[in-house]
């Protein structure tokens, strides 16, 4: 889409990108959002909504997936290039770009959603692993070169100690030496130009040979490094000077190492930032509560329920449609602001659809693809009312007439406005006809009476106007469509204040026809709001009544799972009890032949067995069920990924895998796997085509299921103390494994380390907790435990 920068600002549309940059965390990531612009082909401005929403899906399942650790690595690898060399600190943001680049592929391509604009993406991240490794070895967390860097440094530095240690024990010596308590100011050791020194009284300067490198500033003291160390603090000095040469040259070589893959940490970072600017996309839609409206080739309009994102409080949403009955719309009445927020509303909506941003409209919108779109909108106001003068006007509208075609949006704000309203008037129908004989989309608004008509008269164009209270003298800001606009300064004066007189004469200049025009778009508004009326009416009867029906559909899924577990635990008793009277009866048995083995027949031992087994006949009613085909399904009314319930495990899950040669199914039963023989599984009426089927197999049962829709994969713990925090807790916990969550994320902060501490003793003993540890660079570090669950 052709769009400049004024029709950019006069539709907001840069502060709606403002708001989006606000979302990235990379710096290339916020140069994208505000360079985004609609694109002209449906294609792309599909593929970028499409994005969004999988940033959406992405975001619901797993609310900490970002790039963070990412840092802003394009001025570095600029100077690695020219042969410069990067401090530590700059190449720990290489290495930690790399590194959030690599878990952000991996999780992408590990992920189990449907997410092909993503994975395109990652694929073309190739960040070098030898490199994040290299600079992990050598340098350490808090930006020092580590002693493992090269076996020459870790020489060096253990030289350095010992010397130290050396300088320090021989100073140490002359400290405490009795005959030198007097000549010393202190007893100590301390340091001046890198220098051991200790402090000597001024007067006892001649009797402590050394050398001077500092005074106090009264100079009653003198620091001097006596003659026994001077050797050993060259020394010194020689090593530390060698091993700073050692971190120099190992700086350079990992330099080196990222300016021969700077294109490959390049590819990487700006796939992050694409990344990045994706999630910002999802982060903006989640903040609106928007959604995709449906995008068509041809140039129509069809808002339901739209609101404009920028406008705060209780927004009056708008219902408009173009391009399909009618192609302009002309919006007549007073100027009370909300024809000039539609006007907005529509563009701002356009431009951002086609930019791929989600919309904060109902899900069954729809937007055409247009090449241009054109605003004529006063530079005095935003949403309230034009103060543009007419050569203004003309300027813009001379541009719109001379570069609009078939495929463009027009939107005209008091079209005409500024001159003689009766040439103004003949302006604005002679402007609105050659735009719409163009085959433009075109709304206009105007106060001009005369366009009333016009647009009554016109083929394809219509008449709107938005809804005015007349008892509290304010707009609803409501759109009628198909109703021209009236005037209320009669009613309005009155209501005022005005003599009653005054307002006689007023209406006795106006003419019979125009009078009867006023009582027809009376009317015409009655007529409108009872229809509008009684199809809000009829609206909410459906949705009561779709509402009522879906209960009933759950409640009768709910009743046959409950009676498919009844079944099953009765069955599973019957079993056991079965088990039992069998264990019994042969205990029984052995008893009767043991005393028929004895040599004397023991007869009443004989019948005690007899009257044993008699009794638990009369017990027993019920025979243990052998497993048939009828008792479960048959193999063909099996399928794949058809849902299925479990007699045995009481939950529901889908097949994986067609029925083997031993009558075995494969199911995936909420996160694990089992062959389940036919005899034990039940068929379930699937549920509707929209409902995701993660929500099918999450949780263990229907309470897996409810607890699977509301608990994260994270809790935060600040700000409690140990026992409150344990408690809330424990409670997560268990809801997390009803969910099927494999891992958790408890947020306690750093702190004193304190809760921390409490925390991870009370997991360790927990029966719910496989593992746990610290959160890494990026995961929140030393703030956040990260949980495996059983």
């Amino acid at each position: 889409m052709v769009i400049n920068e004024r029709v950019i600002r006069k539709l907001d549309f840069d502060k709606i990108l403002d708001r989006l940059a606000g979302f990235c965390l990379l710096p290339r990531a916020r140069e994208m959002a505000e360079a985004l612009r609609p694109y002209n082909n449906r294609g792309q401005a599909q593929a970028a909504l499409e994005e969004t929403g999988e940033g959406r899906a992405i975001l619901r399942t797993n609310p900490l997936f970002s790039v963070r650790g990412a840092k802003e690595v394009r001025p570095l690898l600029e100077r690695s290039i020219r042969g410069g060399t990067l401090a530590p600190e700059e190449l720990l943001n290489i290495r930690d770009t790399l590194k959030a680049a690599r878990l952000v592929k991996q999780s992408i391509l590990d992920g189990k959603l449907e997410t092909p604009h993503f994975r395109e993406v990652v694929i073309g991240i190739d960040p070098p692993r030898a490199i994040e490794d290299e600079i992990s070895r050598c340098i350490t967390e808090d930006g020092t070169v580590a002693d493992q860097a090269s076996p020459e440094l870790a020489e060096f530095r253990r030289s350095i100690i010992r010397l130290q240690q050396r300088i320090r024990d021989t100073l140490d010596g002359i400290i405490r030496n009795p005959s030198k308590q007097k000549i010393l100011q202190d007893p100590i050791i301390t340091q001046r130009s890198d220098r051991y020194v200790v402090p000597v009284k001024q007067e006892y300067r001649q009797a402590f040979p050394g050398i001077v490198h500092d005074q106090s500033a009264s100079g009653a003291t003198l620091y001097i490094e006596p003659m026994a160390v001077v050797n050993l603090g060259n020394e010194l000095r020689e090593v530390i000077l060698k091993e700073q040469r050692e971190v120099q040259r190992i700086l350079m070589m990992l330099s080196s190492h990222v300016e021969g893959e700077a294109e490959r940490i390049a590819d990487a970072h700006e796939g992050l930032a694409y990344v990045d600017f994706i999630l910002a996309k999802s982060q903006l839609s989640e903040r609106m509560n928007a959604g995709a409206p449906e995008l068509t080739e041809k140039q129509e309009i069809k808002l339901v329920e739209a609101r404009h994102p920028l406008l705060s409080g209780s927004v009056v949403p708008l219902s408009i449609e173009l391009g399909k009955t009618f192609d302009t719309v002309v919006i007549t009445g007073p100027n009370t602001g909300g024809k000039t927020v539609a006007l907005k509303t529509v563009g701002l909506l356009a431009a951002m659809a086609q930019s791929g941003l989600h919309i904060p409209a109902e899900s069954d919108s729809r937007l055409g693809i247009f090449t241009r779109i054109f605003v004529d909108i006063g530079d005095e106001q935003s949403v309230e009312q034009s103060l543009s003068t007419f050569s203004g006007h003309m300027k813009n509208i001379v541009e719109i007439v001379q570069g609009s075609d078939s495929r463009s949006l027009v939107l005209l704000d008091e079209i005409g406005a500024g001159t003689d309203p009766t040439e103004g008037a003949a302006l604005a129908m002679a402007i609105i006809s050659e735009l719409h004989e163009r085959g433009c989309r075109v709304i206009a608004t105007t106060h001009y009476g005369a366009l009333k008509s016009f647009a009554y008269n016109t083929p394809r164009v219509e008449n709107a106007s938005v809804e005015f209270d007349a008892e509290t003298l304010r707009p609803t800001y409501r759109l009628l469509i198909g109703i021209p606009g009236k005037s209320n300064a009669f009613y309005i004066a009155g209501r005022l204040g005005l003599d009653s007189a005054v307002l006689e004469r007023a209406k006795s200049f106006v003419t019979e026809r125009e009078m009867q025009v006023a009582d027809l778009i009376d009317n015409l508004e009655d007529t409108q709001r009872e229809i509008e009326r009684e199809k809000s009416r009829v609206q909410e009867e459906r949705q009561k009544i779709e509402k009522e029906s879906r209960q009933i559909k759950e409640k009768s899924l709910e009743l046959e799972e409950d009676y498919q577990e009844l079944i099953a635990l009765a069955q599973d008793e019957a079993t056991e009890l079965l088990r039992k009277t069998r264990r019994e009866a042969e205990q029984l048995i052995d008893e009767l032949k043991q005393a028929l083995k004895e040599e004397h027949k023991d007869q009443r031992a004989i019948e005690r067995a007899r009257q044993g087994i008699k009794n638990l006949s009369n017990k027993v009613g019920v025979k243990e069920r052998s497993p048939k085909a009828t008792d479960g399904v048959s193999p063909n009314e099996i399928g794949l990924g058809q849902t299925v319930y479990l007699t045995k495990l009481r939950q529901k899950g889908y097949v994986l895998k067609l029925p083997n040669e031993s009558g075995e199914v494969q199911v995936q039963a909420g996160v694990i796997k089992l062959n389940v023989p036919l005899a034990e599984l039940r068929l379930v009426k699937e549920e509707k085509a929209n409902k995701p089927r993660q929500a099918e197999t999450f949780g263990q049962g229907r309470i897996g299921l409810a607890k699977a829709q509301a608990v994260r994969n994270e809790i935060d713990l600040r700000g409690m103390l140990v026992q409150e925090a344990t408690e809330e807790l424990d409670k997560y916990l268990d809801d997390a494994v009803l969910t099927g969550a494999g891992v958790v994320y408890i947020i306690h902060g750093k702190g004193t380390g304190a809760l921390r501490a409490g925390v991870q003793d009370f997991l360790r003993g927990h029966p719910h907790v496989k593992s746990f540890r610290l959160g890494q660079h990026g995961e929140g570090d030393l703030g956040v435990t990260v949980v495996e669950l059983k």
